[in-house]
């Protein structure tokens, strides 16, 4: 009786397990396919309204994403990719209203990349030509206390560009410190590793916090500035071990919506 009873009692728990199981919420584990190349797209052309993206004629992006200063995928703040054939044609366009059929296209060019890698994909916009560019990202996070930047310049026909840290821990002190040099167009820096600088508070009845931010100059051969941007003021206190990149865009000497600009980052991991 002893034996007959063990079973039925092993029978019983495995049914109740089985159970469970289905009905759990569980994360899914999985590995990413190899032959897949991995991208980000940020498009950079001013004036431009929402596009749709196509990979070899089939629409990637759920909507559509801003021409000028859109990512997709979307989520600027999480290190999201989408994966794509790595030689493929990528087509940027206006839809016809209500539908997914192309009406006006913007840009079409081949991709070639290499599978399994991630990229920065990158609409640029000379005002007479667009133009899409790839740049890996070697990816690594930093140490405790530290971050990692790194910015592409997509603005078209300007000279190299330089990136500036600005640090301000009191209404009195600010320090200043080029992390970035002679970034051309359609290039990137490497990715810069620099320390988070402690955030403080004034004394004063409303509490101020100082941020570090970021700020970028153009300049011609004579060393004359024909173009800057900042970014907001940017809590680096929240981006610890992270790897993030800016864009700048727009044109140099431009104004109102082609005016130079900083974008805000997006995270890579």
């Amino acid at each position: 009786m002893f034996k007959i009873y063990s079973i039925g009692l092993c029978l019983a728990l495995t049914a109740a397990i089985i159970s469970c199981k289905k009905n759990e919420l569980r994360l899914t584990q999985f590995e990413l396919p190899a032959d897949k190349a991995y991208v980000r797209f940020g498009l950079f052309s001013p004036n431009t309204p929402a596009v749709m993206i196509k990979v070899n004629d089939v629409k990637i992006n759920g909507a559509s994403t801003g021409g000028n200063g859109g990512f997709f995928p979307s989520t600027a703040n999480f290190p999201d990719y989408s994966a794509i054939i790595p030689i493929s044609t990528v087509k940027l366009s206006l839809p016809n209203t209500g539908t997914g059929n192309d009406s006006v296209v913007i840009y079409s060019g081949a991709l070639t990349l290499e599978p399994n890698k991630f990229y920065a994909l990158t609409l640029a916009d000379t005002t007479t030509d667009r133009t899409l560019f790839a740049i890996e990202d070697q990816i690594s996070l930093a140490d405790s206390g530290f971050f990692k930047l790194r910015i592409i310049n997509a603005m078209p026909k300007s000279p190299a560009i330089n990136l500036i840290r600005i640090d301000s821990t009191s209404p009195t002190v600010v320090t200043r410190d080029t992390i970035a040099k002679n970034i051309a167009y359609k290039s990137a820096s490497s990715y810069i590793t620099t320390s988070i600088s402690p955030l403080a508070s004034n004394t004063s009845t409303v509490p101020v916090t100082y941020y570090t931010t970021l700020r970028f100059r153009v300049t011609n051969t004579a060393g004359q500035v024909i173009g800057s941007g900042s970014t907001s003021p940017l809590a680096i206190a929240t981006s610890n071990k992270r790897s993030f990149t800016f864009y700048t865009s727009g044109f140099a000497n431009g104004t109102g919506t082609l005016a130079p600009v900083l974008t805000t980052f997006i995270y890579n991991k």
